[in-house]
């Protein structure tokens, strides 16, 4: 059975068994092993060779799912704090609350685990490099993470119960921006670590720890021409916010399946609105996060199942 399971792992480089599993679109992940080649002056080839360093990295592209999706957020964010918004009404459901890690911390490391019909592979101490959404009208919401590891082997193939509440799709999306919501045709968000993948050190081949670089926070949208107001935003250098909300079922009490994103502050980078056809005029604007002076650059506010992560 194809299948990819995520697991929290209690420290670097100490790999667990999967707790959540899914059903991915796509999956390559790679191992770097560059061997070390020995030459001398006496002919063109080399002549010996010994182990090289190791970086695992590559792409896994999913649904995104309310149950599954907390994992890749803490991977990517490293912060989580979870609540019971109403525990006598509602006492299955759970909120969770990612925020970035600061300078010198790193997110906790996951053993992700793939299943290839009858062999497994495991990779071991994972973090996320970036992770992008993609929301189009009439597709389900797809994110791909572009993972970090410390080292790849083998591992037993296993039975794996997927997620049962549904993914979200164009449906279930709305969003703010600057105090008002807005009519999308499409959306995409991508969060990037930039963390370190050549800091190996004498006495080992793989990496003895996750460091980050500088967070960026990026996207894109098309909207429909209606005024000059995102242009004259663009043009003046005027910042505004953004907020995205992914709604699904009920889960009970009233509280359903969520996902909120929120960029209290973000600036338009680029603006474009080409004509070609006596159709309407779509906007494409590229905008970039910044952190304000008194909250996260980023909060993602996951409700759904989900006890702890």
């Amino acid at each position: 059975m194809r299948y990819v399971g995520v697991g929290r792992e209690t420290s670097f480089g100490n790999p667990t068994t999967p707790v959540r599993y899914l059903d991915p679109l796509s999956v390559s992940i790679a191992a770097d092993k560059e061997p070390i080649l020995r030459r001398g002056i006496g002919v063109r080839w080399p002549v010996d060779k010994a182990p090289g360093n190791v970086v695992v990295s590559g792409d896994v592209e999913f649904p995104a799912n309310p149950e599954i999706i907390g994992d890749f957020l803490l991977m990517l964010l490293g912060k989580v704090e979870t609540s019971q918004p109403d525990p006598t009404g509602a006492p299955t459901v759970y909120t969770h609350t990612f925020k970035p890690c600061g300078v010198g911390e790193a997110p906790p490391t996951y053993t992700i685990e793939i299943g290839l019909d009858s062999a497994a592979r495991r990779i071991t101490s994972a973090i996320l490099e970036s992770m992008s959404l993609e929301l189009a009208p009439g597709e389900y919401v797809s994110a791909t993470a572009s993972i970090l590891a410390q080292k790849e082997d083998s591992a037993e193939v296993r039975s794996p119960s997927f997620p049962t509440a549904r993914d979200w799709h164009s449906g279930d999306v709305s969003a703010v921006l600057g105090g008002q919501e807005v009519e999308l045709r499409a959306l995409s968000l991508e969060v990037n670590n930039n963390p370190s993948s050549d800091h190996h050190v004498i006495g080992s081949r793989y990496l003895p720890r996750h460091e980050l670089g500088e967070l960026e926070i990026t996207g894109s949208m098309d909207v429909k021409f209606m005024d000059r107001d995102h242009l004259d935003r663009f043009l003046n250098d005027e910042e505004t916010s953004l907020t995205i909300t992914l709604t699904g079922d009920e889960i009970e009490g009233g509280l359903g399946y969520q996902l909120k994103l929120e960029l209290p502050r973000i600036v338009y980078s680029a603006w474009s609105g080409d004509v070609d056809s006596p159709g309407a005029i779509i906007q494409s604007i590229d905008f970039a996060a910044i952190k304000p002076g008194s909250d996260e650059i980023l909060k993602a506010t996951l409700t759904n199942t989900v006890s702890e992560y």
